[in-house]
């Protein structure tokens, strides 16, 4: 038994009162002898025994009133399932201790943190573990790395600052993938009985029926497993859940689409809300759109960088109460300009006589305020050189056909990213396109080609697909694109890609005003690049199209939308692993990475990588991040012989899965976890009142007892009094 108010228990103490009373009177008397008491002793020596009876019983009513009023007082519990009973049962164990320092453990309802409950519950319980005992400190955010690991349950002190020094991180507790990891640090533990407790928010996020698989093996072996719930039932949050980039391509000094999306998981309607914008460090504020309650909204961004090189941009909305989840960061590796190749299939000398000169025309114009565009004509005999520079776009105008090495190494740049538009022609090779570009292992052409037809026809007709490379086409007047005239294109066979299932990665972007609708162009994902593939010439010995506006417009978007996309590989969502590759031939050395918060850098290592022999970059050294359990930036930098400091960033997210706050019930989790008899326990106070006893509470019948009790002492005080 136990009680929930264990001081009060002391007051029972004053059931000795009526004791002392009791002998207190017995001494107010003195014996006095006189003669009418000879002829009374014998009525009372008959009556003697009766009425010491019932003084005893009239004293042990009176006893048993304060007992039971300060035990009612006290609220005690028969059988408790409380912490006080978790750590210092049996023998001597393994305790191991789980602290769920994942994003959601940050959220704070009018009151202090989950986190800091669970903290400050794993620092109390530590403090009162025995000292046989071998006690071992655990976070999920990397189970497998602990904070202690089987200490001496005699060093409270250092067990205790060990679970308060334990920070929250921006992670996602994935509870299958924690337990396996757990399940290890358990068989490296010393003594075979072994206890765990999971201080935790339950959050739904996370918890799935794979842990039975853990579970399972913890039953088999008499693992004892405690579920400590430090949460709290509210779920409403306002999260920024992700940044996207709408533009494939972000270049220097030219404003580049950014798409925010925030979601509105709150009862109130967010108003009139600021947010700020930050890039490389320069904040702007910017109004939120009005976001209704349980409801998703996007933010168009325009972010601009000064310059090409590493950069880093964030969005930030206002506290809420999961301030972890309210601003995202991303990591751009801005270039200074997009290099487009184009292959010319049909050089001529004279103005506009070649096959791309309609081409170069409009794809020089630059961007914004900056010359970020840059057009490179090169004739079709050796378009891949390796002591070329690697487009961003390649366009094959009139080209017959790729040699099978160029087709191979043609496949690796385009899954690799870069961009491919092939414009039909006379002189190409359908045959060899066919065998070299549409193979089922290295699939490039959108459709199979069959054979140019010259039916005249005129218009064009853009296809509502988006996102599309030629959607701003929709925008223009019917009249722009229907003037357009077409003498000669190129047919497709758009059946045999339904009949192999591969429609998926091909569709049609726009169609030729023909009683067929005949393909106009098409478009295929092979990996991160995109072929577009135009049924027509580039130049006007099969259309009039190049010379109409609209052609600068469709030309223009179309390597926007097929270009090398600009990579985000640097951000990351907390929690990953980093291992940054740097291929130099450069003796690498004074490894440093900052952390967010400007704390002080840490020195790393850059270990040198065996040379592979198809890898065309040479020699490499790899740097491994020790951790990115925070959110926020991290910058790298390195010293490379003469070419002096460089420096890399990398940008860690809250993971978005943490933002969704939805619970999941004690029966429910207990469920998940069968076999295993898994006791839940909630938190309540603090300090070292921190677990709550839990259990049937008896206060109830305590006070009808003690009511009878006081009815019971009334009357039969009465009648002991009377029958004397």
């Amino acid at each position: 038994m136990t009680f929930l108010s264990p001081l009060l228990i002391w007051g029972t103490i004053l059931g000795a009162i009526p004791i002392i009373i009791h002998l207190l009177n017995r001494r107010r008397f003195r014996r006095v002898e006189w003669a009418p008491m000879h002829y009374l002793r014998l009525t009372i020596q008959r009556n003697r025994r009766k009425i010491q009876l019932e003084e005893l019983l009239l004293l042990l009513l009176r006893i048993a009133l304060p007992v039971l009023l300060f035990f009612f007082l006290a609220r005690p519990i028969p059988s408790p399932t409380g912490m006080e009973k978790w750590i210092g049962q049996g023998g001597r164990s393994s305790q191991i201790v789980l602290i769920d320092d994942s994003l959601s453990m940050g959220y704070a309802a009018g009151e202090a943190p989950a986190f800091d409950r669970a903290v400050q519950a794993a620092a109390s319980l530590l403090g009162t573990v025995r000292p046989q005992d071998r006690c071992t400190v655990l976070r999920t955010s990397s189970p497998r790395d602990p904070v202690v690991h089987d200490v001496e349950g005699s060093r409270r002190d250092e067990l205790a600052a060990s679970a308060s020094a334990v920070s929250l991180s921006a992670t996602h507790a994935a509870w299958p993938v924690v337990l396996e990891a757990v399940d290890e640090v358990l068989k490296s533990c010393t003594y075979p009985t072994k206890q765990l407790t999971i201080l935790t928010d339950l959050r739904r996020s996370g918890w799935d029926r794979e842990v039975a698989a853990v579970t399972r093996r913890w039953s088999e072996e008499g693992v004892r497993v405690r579920v400590v719930d430090v949460g709290v039932p509210e779920a409403a949050n306002v999260a920024l859940e992700s940044i996207v980039p709408v533009d494939r391509t972000v270049l220097a000094g030219a404003p580049s689409a950014w798409e925010a999306v925030i979601r509105n998981d709150s009862p109130r309607t967010l108003v009139g809300a600021k947010a700020v914008l930050r890039v490389d460090d320069k904040p702007s504020e910017l109004t939120l759109p009005e976001i209704a309650p349980h409801t998703t909204a996007r933010l168009p961004l325009s972010v601009a960088f000064p310059g090409s090189g590493p950069h880093e941009f964030s969005l930030q909305l206002p506290e809420d109460e999961l301030p972890g989840d309210n601003q995202r960061w991303s990591a751009v590796a801005v270039k200074d300009s997009l290099l487009i190749r184009l292959v010319d299939g049909e050089p001529s000398t004279e103005p506009f006589g070649s096959e791309v000169d309609y081409l170069a025309a409009p794809l020089s114009i630059g961007v914004g305020a900056a010359e970020a565009w840059r057009v490179e004509v090169v004739p079709d005999q050796d378009f891949l050189s390796q002591r070329l520079e690697p487009a961003d776009v390649l366009v094959l105008a009139n080209v017959a056909a790729p040699t099978t090495e160029q087709a191979d190494r043609l496949g690796r740049l385009v899954r690799a990213g870069m961009g491919l538009m092939i414009f039909t022609g006379s002189k190409l090779d359908v045959g060899l396109y066919n065998d070299l570009l549409y193979r089922a292992e290295s699939r490039l052409l959108p459709f199979p080609m069959k054979s140019l037809s010259d039916a005249s026809i005129r218009g064009l007709i853009v296809e509502p697909v988006r996102p599309s490379p030629l959607e701003k086409l929709m925008e223009l007047k019917p009249s722009a694109l229907e003037r357009i005239a077409v003498r000669q294109f190129m047919t497709v066979d758009e059946g045999r890609a339904e009949k192999e299932n591969d429609k998926d990665q091909a569709r049609v972007l726009a169609r030729w005003n023909d009683p067929g609708r005949s393909p106009a162009v098409a478009e295929r994902i092979a990996g991160e690049g995109r072929v577009l593939l135009w049924t027509t010439t580039a130049d006007r010995a099969g259309n009039d199209w190049p010379i109409e506006p609209s052609f600068v417009l469709a030309v223009r978007e179309a390597v926007r939308g097929a270009a090398r996309p600009t990579r985000l590989d640097n951000t990351i969502t907390a929690g990953d692993a980093v291992r940054r590759v740097i291929h130099t031939s450069q003796q690498v050395g004074n490894v440093r990475l900052t952390p967010p918060g400007g704390a002080e850098p840490t020195s790393l290592a850059a270990v040198p990588l065996e040379e592979q022999p198809t890898d065309e970059r040479g020699p490499a050294v790899a740097i491994q991040f020790p951790e990115s359990r925070r959110a926020g930036v991290y910058r790298l930098a390195w010293d490379e012989g003469p070419l002096g400091t460089q420096q890399d960033v990398y940008a860690a997210n809250p993971d978005a899965r943490e933002s969704r706050l939805e619970r999941i019930e004690s029966d429910e989790l207990r469920k998940l976890m069968e076999p295993l008899d898994v006791e839940v326990v909630a938190v309540r106070g603090d300090g070292a009142e921190q677990f709550s006893p839990t259990g049937r509470e008896i206060w109830r019948d305590l006070a009808c007892g003690l009511l009878v009790l006081l009815l019971v002492e009334s009357i039969f005080a009465t009648w002991v009094g009377r029958s004397r």
